[in-house]
């Protein structure tokens, strides 16, 4: 079964996307910031990570940046979720190696598309 861990500082987003995500055949793990998070895909990589981009003591691309620089973590696929509407945030995050930026509020077709597309089998690892 494949693994996704929820990263975001509102315990309401997470609750939101765990109704999204309960009907699919993974396991939901959860981190309520970057830090927490880090230190949870160190101890065991899950298989995908959906993370706010603004958070307390270590934001999204901070993040991605972490996980890029692990051996053990570098291949997880980052989606990074944030209300900003800018192209620079898009720009930051993808070359902090996330693999996709999707805006907030949250929707739950998008949402299911990108994880489909990260868990996919033949799904791009770097």
């Amino acid at each position: 079964m494949k693994r996704i861990l929820l990263v975001d500082d509102s315990r309401v987003t997470r609750e939101l996307m765990k109704v999204y995500l309960i009907a699919r055949d993974v396991t939901l793990l959860e981190a309520a910031d970057g830090a927490e998070a880090l230190a949870k895909a160190k101890a065991d990589p899950p298989d995908l990570i959906l993370a706010d981009l603004r958070m307390p003591r270590l934001d999204g691309v901070a993040l991605c940046e972490a996980l890029r620089a692990d051996l053990r973590t570098r291949g997880v696929p980052v989606v990074i979720l944030t209300s900003d509407r800018d192209a620079e945030t898009v720009l930051r995050a993808r070359a902090a190696g996330a693999r996709e930026v999707l805006q907030k509020p949250i929707q739950p077709q998008p949402l299911l598309d990108a994880i489909n597309r990260h868990l996919a089998p033949d799904a791009a690892r770097p």
